[in-house]
């Protein structure tokens, strides 16, 4: 089995019981597509809450233990949200983020943009 089989794997599970986890407390009765997009764009400001104010040079893994835990957890508040939201909406996320990959390499060619920050529209 290759790695990205046993990621796919791993993430098919992780959906599995985020779903089962809302099924459990019948939240779904919540979960519209339109209540899960604000709860991820909420849980990806406080991800970016906890960098907010550094100078943007600082490594991650010399922040604070408590820092780097609570960050984590934003990451699978993030995560989980997205998974849930994949759920109701019926995207694959594996194939969403494959197909997205192949239009940003058309937009993003290497020889036109290697150790460039500018988008597309501007090259």
């Amino acid at each position: 089995m290759n790695t990205a089989q046993t990621g796919s794997n791993k993430l098919d599970d992780l959906r599995a019981k985020v779903d089962q986890f809302s099924a459990d407390r019948d939240w779904g009765q919540f979960h519209t597509p339109k209540n899960l997009a604000t709860a991820l764009s909420v849980e990806a400001a406080e991800l970016l809450e906890h960098f907010q104010w550094q100078k943007g040079d600082e490594p991650f893994a010399e922040l604070p233990e408590p820092k780097r835990v609570a960050i984590a957890h934003e990451v699978a508040d993030v995560l989980v949200y997205l998974l849930r939201f994949c759920s109701v909406t019926g995207i694959d996320p594996i194939q969403a983020a494959e197909e997205k990959l192949a239009l940003n390499a058309e937009k993003y060619p290497v020889d036109k943009v290697r150790g460039q920050s500018a988008k597309y529209t501007e090259y």
